[in-house]
């Protein structure tokens, strides 16, 4: 017996089955499906197909290849997240799997509501922020704190920067560059660090954004969750112009500690 959990959280690939031509394989699941909306490649190539409210049979025919993969597609009746889901059948002779038993983690729509209500509250204050630290040139780090710990929530685009060459001193290391952009207001770029060698302590004093033609561009603020460890990754979260500042081009991009020691990335994207 296989058993499976699926859940709203869950973001991992779609779990492969192994069928075999002329053995079942019997699905169980915790909560009512819509037998109408099932969806399966190859459905006519299938000796048996058995459809209820909580279980599926399926027999694979001997027209099926070793090595093919199908999709399988189901939704549940509820209306609770995850919704659907989805399999991967592999065809194996050798190791049919008999029986798959599907569980749910549930989510409901009013607890995506809540989170998304909670998150248009912490925006409305990162842009108070923001706001204040263009007028005031101080920042409370509220911001960048913010931001160093975001995921990929609803309004964010938060994506991998690429760069053409990186010249960090022997003492830091680059683990991650991202890009958190809230169209049109404000963007910040995010690094990932951690220490190396004697670079223990490390702690960003400056930061620089300079374009193509050697112009330099305003950085707001940066700020960073801790001083670098070599077995702790740390967050620099660096406040750059708004969108409408920055052109499409390549950057280079400068963050410098009280001692000098510069991580340099050249051939910046930001758009």
């Amino acid at each position: 017996m296989r058993r499976i959990e699926v859940g709203a959280e869950m973001r991992v690939p779609a779990s492969e089955i192994r069928i075999a031509p002329g053995r079942s394989t019997t699905f169980f699941f915790d909560a009512h499906i819509l037998p109408d909306e099932i969806s399966l490649e190859g459905r006519e190539r299938f000796q048996r197909l058995g459809l209820s409210e909580d279980h599926l049979v399926l027999v694979p025919s001997s027209a099926f290849r070793e090595g093919e993969r199908l999709r399988l597609g189901l939704r549940f009746r509820d209306g609770a997240a995850p919704e659907r889901v989805t399999f991967v059948l592999v065809v194996d002779p050798a190791l049919g799997e008999p029986q798959v038993e599907v569980y749910r983690r549930t989510r409901s729509v009013e607890s995506y509501r809540q989170e998304v209500d909670e998150l248009r509250g912490r925006l409305s204050q990162v842009q108070f922020e923001l706001d204040r630290l263009q007028l005031e040139g101080r920042s409370s780090g509220a911001l960048e704190a913010f931001v160093a710990s975001v995921g990929e929530p609803h309004g964010l685009s938060i994506r991998s920067v690429t760069y053409t060459k990186a010249v960090t001193h022997p003492d830091v290391s680059v683990l991650k560059t991202q890009l958190v952009v809230h169209p049109p207001r404000w963007r910040a770029i995010r690094l990932t660090l951690q220490a190396r060698a004697g670079g223990v302590g490390w702690v960003a004093t400056g930061a620089s954004l300079t374009d193509g033609g050697g112009r330099s561009h305003k950085v707001l603020s940066h700020w960073q969750t801790g001083p670098l460890h070599d077995d702790v990754d740390q967050t620099l979260v660096v406040f750059v112009e708004p969108a409408t500042e920055v052109e499409s081009g390549r950057y280079v991009f400068k963050v410098w500690d009280a001692k000098g020691r510069t991580v340099t990335l050249e051939g910046l994207s930001l758009k």
